[in-house]
């Protein structure tokens, strides 16, 4: 459990905002689960921390939301309603789900279990926007 000193709550993150925010800046990977003791989302949460320097190097934000109305975005935690990240990516309350959304605004990968490194790394390294990145040295 997070301790009480990292968890914020005065600040709101707005889905819709944070999702314009990082449109052409940032991929977004969504995390949906029940709880931190959900299996699935155990599963994706080990392979996540295994792979921290790749999600950096792929401009990746990362947003974990709970249905106890928990938000993280990239290892900062917020007790807020989460009830808008649901709405605007249609997951139910309660349910495990992982959503890409790509640099351009949509959605690149939808699914109700967890994603290993390799699909997901291969996945992103073969959108034309991360393949001229890494042409570019980045």
């Amino acid at each position: 459990m997070m301790a009480a000193s990292n968890v914020q709550a005065a600040e709101v993150i707005d889905a819709a905002r944070l999702m314009a925010e990082s449109t052409w800046e940032k991929r977004v990977l969504l995390v949906f689960a029940p709880n931190h003791e959900d299996t699935e989302y155990r599963q994706q949460d080990a392979v996540l921390k295994a792979i921290g320097d790749g999600l950096i190097e792929r401009d990746m934000s990362v947003v974990r939301a709970f249905s106890s109305n928990r938000l993280s975005v990239d290892g900062k935690t917020y007790e807020q309603s989460t009830a808008g990240f649901y709405r605007q990516f249609a997951v139910q309350p309660g349910e495990f789900r992982v959503i890409l959304v790509g640099k351009d605004g949509t959605v690149k990968l939808n699914r109700r279990s967890a994603v290993s490194d390799q699909d997901l790394f291969s996945l992103i390294d073969s959108m034309p926007m991360r393949r001229q990145e890494m042409l570019q040295g980045g």
